[in-house]
Order: structure tokens, then C-alpha cells, then sequence
């Protein structure tokens, strides 16, 4: 081997390395950021079912001629047994139409500054006429 393959190869030296060290690296972070999206589409669709399910039970209590106080106070127990908080509820037309708000807390083990720790969906029920 002379001597310009010999400097060269030396020079080469370590750059597998840094290309193994910047790929390991960029796949932490990417599975970092995957696990911060799954968490908050979980808490999504958990606040959407609580929102759903409270929703539909409190306008089957309106439509049963139970007062309107009777009825969201039905929609929050509902929302509690599905790990939520219910934020309001609002009887848009008595008896018939209402619309819950419902708010779950996302479960992250870490979080980025600047990112909310809950989500909210709101859903309506009541009869369509």
C-alpha cells in the first residue's frame, strides 16, 4: 500500500460512525414524535366516544321529559365513566336538541413546551326534525 492510500484511508476513518450516530439519532427523535401524535389521536377519539355517548344519553333523558339540569348532570356522570371531563352542556332546545362538550387529559410521559395536555370535541344529539 503506498502512502496516498494510506492517508486516505485514514481520513475516512470514524465517518461510518457519525453516519451510524446521526441515522440512531434521527430515529430516536422520529419515534419520539410518532409517540407524541398516537397519544394525542388516542385522547382524540376517546373525547369524541365520551362526547358521543354523553351526548346521546342526555338527549334520550330530555326526550323522556326529564329537566334539562337532569339531563346534563346524566351526560357528566357518562363522560366521568369514560375518563373524561365534561366542559359543558348546553340544551339548545328544550326537550329535544342539546350539545356536550367533553375534555380528556392526553396521557404523555414527556411533553414539548408548547404543547396543550388536553383535547376537546363537542357533539350533538337530540331529535332531528
Amino acid at each position: 500500500m503506498n502512502r496516498w492510500d494510506q492517508s486516505r484511508q485514514g481520513r475516512q476513518t470514524g465517518s461510518v460512525t457519525m453516519a451510524l450516530l446521526v441515522g440512531g439519532f434521527a430515529l430516536v427523535i422520529g419515534m419520539l414524535i410518532a409517540s407524541l401524535v398516537v397519544s394525542y389521536v388516542m385522547a382524540l377519539h376517546q373525547a369524541r366516544e365520551a362526547a358521543d355517548l354523553a351526548a346521546v344519553t342526555a338527549a334520550g333523558q330530555a326526550a323522556q321529559s326529564v329537566t334539562d339540569d337532569r339531563a346534563c348532570a346524566m351526560a357528566a356522570s357518562v363522560t366521568q365513566d369514560n375518563r373524561a371531563e365534561m366542559t359543558s352542556c348546553e340544551i339548545v332546545r328544550a326537550g329535544s336538541d342539546l350539545a356536550v362538550e367533553v375534555t380528556v387529559t392526553v396521557n404523555l410521559h414527556w411533553t414539548i413546551p408548547g404543547l396543550p395536555g388536553t383535547v376537546s370535541s363537542v357533539s350533538y344529539a337530540g331529535n332531528l326534525q
